[in-house]
Order: structure tokens, then C-alpha cells, then sequence
């Protein structure tokens, strides 16, 4: 049986956003097995290019853009923010900030739902230097919003959408305190988010309860007749 493609749109990991815009590329509802054929790339590249997990290397990125007619130079950039300094060093492009000034990072001004909240914060991470989960645990302690790798897992995989005391340990293993006006800007988007989840949940028990409700009928009342001697 055909290997079936995957889809886009339920990417979740590290290198969600690259990986989904990746494979956006792709023709629709063809297999890996049948765009091998039109492409001529072997169905581990398809595979390796949008991984989630893990970054492709420049090599993968030029034939996977190429076989698809993008121009892998106006790819560079994102590439670049995402690649580690050895893929930079073995694609030979320059680690000068200018070159990935192309790239803009999604800001929490502009997410819509929880899963593009994870990939901004995951944006936020990669601009601040990507540091790993345990150093941004020992400086969320220094800064007294302990904060757990677990959490910063979950909620930078988009499994979680973060509690506001979490969203502030995060903030503060990425550096960023309530002196920079971002900050206060994650703080609302994340209450948006709450907010709307907790409507819906709100609405749909309302619906819930208008459907099963008995109806009452209203009982005729009875006239009392005394009787006169």
C-alpha cells in the first residue's frame, strides 16, 4: 500500500512552523510514494524535509525547494533561524543576523488559537538564543516563577495551552521580565485564548441543557366552591 502523506495541518514539534510550511508545498491528496515519482526525490527526503523533529539540512532544503519551484534563496533566512551552527557552517552561508532579518517571527499579538500560541513561543525561543529547557528552568527559579521542563514541553508542543503563572516561568527563561511591553502582550494573548475557550464550554453546555430540559406544563388552577348553609 501506498505510504499516504501526511497532514500539514497536525504538525506538531521543535520545527513545527518550518515543517508545515514545508509541506504546504506539496501537491494535495497524492502519497509520498506517487510526488517521488513526479519530483524524482526519494520518498526520505519528502520525509526529511518535513520532519517536525528536526531541521533539514541545506543540502535537503535546496532539492526539496527546487523540485517544487521555489527559489531556495528567499527560504534562506527562515532556514537559518531554525538550522543549528554546524548546518550553517556545512551550507557555507554566513552567521550575520542581517541575513535573517527576511524573517519575521510570529508575534503573540497575532495568534489566533492555542497551537499558533506554541509556535510563537517556540519563535520566541529561537530569537532568544534557543536555550535548552534547563536553562530556562534555573532562570525561571532565579527569577521566582519556578517553572517545570515538562510544562515548558507541553506548552511549546502546543499539547498545553499554558497557565498564566506558566506563560510568566517561560517568559523568564527566555529573559524577558514585565520591564518590555512584550511581555504584558503574552499575558493577554493568553487570556484571550482562555477566554474563548471558556465561552465555548460555556455555550455548548448551554445547548446541551436547552436540549434535554423537560418542558413543564402549567397545571390549571382549581377554584375552591364553598358551600353556603
Amino acid at each position: 500500500m501506498a505510504r499516504p502523506r501526511r497532514d500539514h495541518t497536525k504538525i506538531t514539534g521543535k520545527f513545527a512552523r518550518l515543517a508545515k510550511e514545508l509541506a504546504a508545498l506539496r501537491p494535495e491528496d497524492l502519497t509520498l510514494k506517487e510526488i517521488s515519482k513526479i519530483t524524482g526525490l526519494s520518498t526520505a527526503t519528502l520525509s526529511r524535509a518535513t520532519d517536525p523533529n528536526r531541521c533539514p539540512s541545506w543540502q535537503t532544503m535546496v532539492e526539496y525547494l527546487t523540485a517544487f519551484g521555489e527559489d531556495p534563496n528567499e527560504w534562506r533566512p527562515m532556514w537559518e533561524m531554525y538550522a543549528n551552527e554546524r548546518q550553517r557552517q556545512a551550507a557555507g552561508v554566513p552567521v550575520d543576523r542581517t541575513q535573517r532579518a527576511a524573517y519575521q517571527r510570529q508575534r503573540p499579538t497575532h495568534v489566533v488559537n492555542q497551537a499558533e500560541y506554541a509556535i510563537a513561543l517556540g519563535d520566541l525561543r529561537l530569537w532568544r538564543g534557543n536555550p535548552p529547557y534547563k536553562t530556562m528552568v534555573s532562570r525561571a527559579r532565579e527569577a521566582h516563577v519556578p517553572i517545570s521542563q515538562s510544562t515548558i514541553s507541553e506548552a511549546l508542543s502546543g499539547k498545553i495551552l499554558p497557565t498564566e503563572d506558566a506563560v510568566k516561568g517561560i517568559l523568564a527563561g527566555l529573559l524577558m521580565d514585565s520591564s518590555d511591553p512584550e511581555y504584558h502582550e503574552w499575558l493577554e494573548a493568553r487570556r484571550v485564548l482562555d477566554a474563548g475557550r471558556r465561552r465555548e464550554k460555556i455555550t455548548a453546555k448551554s445547548l446541551q441543557h436547552s436540549a434535554t430540559r423537560r418542558v413543564i406544563r402549567p397545571r390549571p388552577m382549581r377554584t375552591v366552591v364553598r358551600r353556603e348553609d
